[in-house]
């Protein structure tokens, strides 16, 4: 016993045999959608959706805000009718040439980063575009305007969606997704509020009126979203795919914290598993890496294994805000001119084929009045308010009803008011009917969901602002082209528009999908847990 070499053999064994007892001990890794399934959904998920429903409205009120103030700005700026179309597509021209880079940003730098520069600098634009002193200067500042905000439509979906598990994604986002339809409610009502007053204060040499105050209040939303940005963390799911672990076991120890309650050490996950495929900007050091860096985060987008299901989302994507702004582009006239019959019932294509687009949008140019029409404005309101409702229901059964069942769904509705739309006389059944097929813009929101299931972490952004910049796209093309055919050949335009709702549900079935919620045998908790015990750690690969 007092031989030293005994001693020592002895503690070698007992230490091997200590270090063998640890790491059969050690915790197994858990899976990122097993991690943030345990951090519950609670007080830190209902606040990242106020934020990102914040940065969604941004986008949309900058965007809309242009075409509300058109009549008054008239009077100051004295715009020509070609200077006055550049005006309204300047900021859907700027969405779509800079979403591409705001996907490459937001997949290299960071998605919160991302957000708060694109944030920033997009309320500083359109400050500054309030105090234009004549048209070019609004049209460049709400060009970039548009340019910059571009990064709150599409990486916000994925900062929504990657902060939360399979189990609550879908509803989440589906539910962000109608925060569009809030920023439809709030820019016309601030319309209603603010274009009446008379204001005729002179600052810096220029007439400060009521319209340059409408643009500086609907940057409020933008300056809210950055606040907000600010308090939130990277997405832990961003960090796994930047080999950044310990921070993102840290982000998620937080969340739990603050939806329980509870002291973030009693967090049960102690390692979560690393993904790879991952691209950070620290590998760029000079312009040929960085092209290199921006190829090699789009051709995974078009990879053998995603080219017909990108395909797929972008031409759903296109047709259906094609069909969607450009009849909402033109719902005030129709309305308008329905009007004109005085609640006498008649068919809508009877109606439009007597308007005269031309010369409607000349007696409209040639004008120049401080007065303010707010039905227009109020017709909005309802229409937004009736959007809204839409979304809620679409978020309340879609983990019932699944995604595409829901998506197809609602084109049948929309194909059925179309056929409706030949025949239908009454006044407020034509309305109803109009109203529906208009709301297959909602079914965007549906499609950015699968879009966003679809494309894996490294690319998520990249692939959601590509999606989203060819639907703004078809929104352009829409919003000039659709409404002068349905004045110029109204009833062959809406069957046209009938077969292209059939394409579209066709094309719907062949979206990538899981199986919905009312298939499944147990919680999102237990599925996730179980198929980490029966399958290998998932790691994205690099293509």
């Amino acid at each position: 016993m007092d031989n030293s070499a005994y001693v020592i053999d002895c503690d070698r064994e007992f230490a091997i045999g200590g270090r063998e007892e640890n790491l059969s001990e050690k915790p197994r890794a858990h899976t990122f959608d097993e991690a943030i399934t345990l951090t519950g959904v609670g007080r830190f998920h209902y606040k990242l959706l106020l934020i990102c429903g914040l940065c969604f409205m941004a986008v949309m009120v900058e965007i809309m805000g242009v075409s509300l103030i058109m009549n008054q700005m008239k009077c100051d700026l004295q715009p020509t009718l070609n200077q006055q179309g550049i005006l309204a597509s300047a900021g859907f021209l700027g969405v779509v040439l800079s979403s591409h880079a705001m996907g490459f940003l937001a997949d290299t730098w960071g998605r919160a980063t991302t957000l708060k520069y694109a944030l920033c600098l997009s309320s500083v634009c359109s400050i500054v575009s309030g105090f234009s002193v004549n048209i070019w200067m609004l049209i460049v500042f709400r060009f970039l305007t548009g340019f910059f905000i571009s990064g709150g439509q599409a990486c916000v979906f994925s900062l929504c969606g990657e902060f939360h598990g399979k189990g609550s994604r879908v509803r989440h986002v589906t539910l962000l997704s109608g925060f569009l339809c809030v920023a439809m409610i709030f820019a016309p009502a601030m319309a209603i509020g603010i274009l009446p007053l008379r204001i005729e204060t002179i600052f810096l040499g220029m007439r400060f009126s009521s319209w340059r105050v409408l643009l500086l209040a609907n940057v409020s939303i933008s300056l809210l979203a950055l606040v907000g940005i600010s308090t939130l963390p990277e997405t832990p799911k961003y960090l796994l795919v930047q080999g950044r672990g310990d921070q993102s076991l840290e982000i998620l120890r937080s969340i739990f914290a603050k939806n329980s309650g509870k002291d973030p050490s009693e967090y049960p996950v102690k390692e979560v598993a690393l993904e790879s495929g991952g691209a950070s900007l620290s590998d760029v050091h000079g312009f040929v890496d960085a092209v290199r860096l921006v190829w090699h985060q789009t051709v995974p987008l078009f990879h053998r294994i995603r080219l017909w299901h990108t395909l797929n989302i972008c031409c759903i994507q296109f047709l259906i805000y094609f069909l969607a702004q450009g009849i909402f582009m033109w719902f005030p006239t129709i309305l308008d001119e329905l009007g004109t019959h005085n609640g006498n019932d008649t068919l809508l294509c009877t109606v439009l084929q007597g308007f005269n687009v031309d010369s409607g949008l000349g007696d409209e140019v040639s004008s120049c009045s401080v007065e303010v029409d707010t039905s227009t404005y109020q017709v909005m309101i309802i229409i937004g308010a009736s959007f809204v409702l839409i979304y809620l229901f679409f978020a309340y059964i879609i983990d019932y009803f699944g995604k595409k069942n829901l998506l197809m769904a609602w084109m049948v509705l929309t194909m059925i008011c179309l056929v409706a739309l030949h025949y239908v006389e009454q006044f407020a059944l034509v309305v109803i009917a109009l109203t529906v097929v208009m709301a297959i813009g909602n079914c965007g929101g549906l499609v950015s969901t699968i879009a966003m299931e679809f494309y894996p972490t490294h690319i998520n952004a990249m692939g959601m602002c590509f999606v989203m910049m060819v639907g703004r796209l078809g929104a352009v093309v829409g919003s000039n082209i659709l409404g002068r055919l349905l004045f110029a050949s109204c009833d062959l335009i809406f069957w046209a528009l009938l077969v292209l709702v059939v394409l579209l549900c066709s094309l719907g079935y062949f979206l990538p999908d899981k199986s919905p919620a009312w298939q499944a045998k147990s919680s999102a908790t237990a599925k996730a847990i179980v198929a980490a015990t029966t399958s290998p750690i998932f790691a994205v690969n690099s293509k």
